[in-house]
């Protein structure tokens, strides 16, 4: 159950122990675990144009600095600009030269165009729009080549510093330890600066020194009156960080940032979560493992007020999004069976992927799977429930609900609506929020075979933990 404007009432907890609703989980089906965000590895599979759609190469993409050479934004409102074909004469030509189509940029949502901030007009319609220059980008890329060089000495003075701990001599001297040959070799190949040159560029940089002579302001400057329509906003001077223009006469259009197609992949077991689909006409290898595919969904329908020491009545929905029947059994969060070998490994794959140190004294101070915090115990019924499989054409059937006892309230398709009991604890507090826990026991078929010989499909028993967001305890 999750919004996008209002909280999150259901979250369940992740194999690492993070809490998230289920529109932000994802289930693998190798390794049977729900996954979040920080157990997937994200990889870049292609760069394009949200505006029109085209499709670039990294390498590319690295070329134009992420951004699409014939879209851009209106500096004013952020729209995307549209390019108008205008008809002019040539003042050099004389009234015989027959007309040329010129174009300019111009935005339907507010009405800027290029012309406004004095952008001629172009011959073609394809781009070579004059792009303002920044005063500073000499300064920028000293401080630039300086950084760099930084880091290539303090690499170089950590690889040196190990290859003494362990590099063994022999009893012969070779040709490569008296010219020292190999170190500029390798640097030659892997296309890296030498040392020399890295040396250079830190002994020649002029660091930026602070002046104590500030201009001062003009004397009409607190009473000339202000034209709030020539004075940009803050959002149009951070959209262009390099140049920060503060008068509109000095916005100009700026190049639309590219979206990425990624894929996500498990860290557990390296298989693939989602994987988007090149040929957008076809969706045959396009992957989409999300967890409200493949774990039973819950939603609350209504709830009485929570109160200290007090029992209250709780509506929930409960739906199975699987192609198969699913049997489903309530339990208590500590009755499901412990996963901590999942979380160590979930964290050593962590740590290999990130590059991280040996040092994990920060997992002491910050658990990696919360407690689940509870106001009170949820009245779960004894018996296992069945849902059957998920079918869109029974959505439109007239056929009433049935099954209406003294738990289940309703049941139709694959859906059914229970009714449960909170009990309050007594020591909870007035204010406080209203957290109640429960786990689900289900079954699970994995339609992925094990290896090509083998086409049976087997099945799983899985739990998961939900945490209900009821709002506070009230008096």
């Amino acid at each position: 159950m999750a919004y996008l404007t209002q909280p999150d009432y259901v979250k369940y907890i992740c194999s690492c122990g993070q809490l998230k609703p289920i529109t932000n989980l994802y289930f693998c089906r190798h390794c049977l675990k729900i996954r979040c965000g920080f157990c997937i590895c994200h990889e870049v599979d292609s760069h394009y144009c949200a505006n029109c759609l085209e499709n670039m190469p990294s390498s590319e993409a690295r070329l134009k600095k992420n951004r699409c050479s014939s879209c851009f934004a209106c500096p004013s409102c952020f729209h995307t600009l549209s390019t108008r074909a205008t008809l002019a004469r040539d003042p050099a030509g004389g009234d015989g030269k027959p007309p040329k189509k010129m174009y300019y940029l111009s935005c339907f949502n507010c009405r800027w165009t290029s012309r406004d901030v004095g952008i001629p007009d172009q011959p073609v319609a394809s781009g070579g729009w004059p792009e303002r220059t920044n005063p500073f980008t000499s300064r920028f890329n000293q401080l630039l080549e300086y950084y760099k060089a930084i880091a290539q000495q303090e690499k170089q003075e950590k690889l040196d510093k190990e290859r003494k701990k362990f590099v063994t001599r022999g009893k012969y001297i070779n040709l490569t330890d008296k010219t020292g040959l190999t170190g500029a070799m390798a640097r030659n190949i892997a296309g890296l600066p030498s040392s020399e040159s890295s040396s250079t560029v830190i002994s020649n940089f002029v660091p930026s020194q602070a002046s104590a002579d500030v201009e001062e302001l003009p004397e009409d400057y607190h009473l000339k009156e202000i034209d709030l329509k020539q004075i940009t906003r803050m959002s149009q001077r951070t959209s262009c960080p390099e140049l920060q223009p503060s008068l509109a006469s000095r916005l100009s259009p700026r190049p639309r940032a590219l979206c990425v197609k990624r894929s996500q992949r498990c860290r557990a077991c390296d298989h693939n979560l989602t994987k988007p689909e090149y040929n957008p006409g076809s969706v045959k290898f396009k992957i989409e493992l999300l967890a409200f595919y493949h774990v039973p969904e819950v939603k609350i329908i209504s709830y009485e007020t929570i109160k200290p020491g007090g029992t209250s009545a709780l509506l929930l929905k409960l739906s199975n999004p699987t192609a198969h029947e699913m049997t489903i059994r309530m339990l208590q969060p500590e009755d499901v069976p412990d996963t901590e070998e999942e979380h160590k490994s979930i964290e050593k794959t962590l740590e290999k992927s990130l590059s991280l140190e040996k040092d994990v004294s920060w997992n002491a101070c910050f658990p990696r799977r919360p407690p689940p915090p509870r106001a009170g115990s949820v009245g779960l019924p004894a018996v296992s429930l069945t849902l059957a499989q998920r079918d869109d054409a029974a959505e439109y059937d007239d056929e009433p609900p049935g099954d209406n006892d003294d738990i289940i309230l309703w049941r139709k398709s694959n859906k059914l609506a229970l009714r449960l009991k909170l009990t309050t604890d007594p020591e909870a507090r007035v204010g406080t929020a209203a957290y109640f826990s429960f786990a689900i026991q289900y079954s699970y078929r994995n339609t992925v075979p094990p290896s090509a010989t083998v086409v049976q499909h087997s099945d799983h028993t899985l739990y998961t933990t939900v945490i209900l967001d009821l709002g506070k305890v009230c008096e």
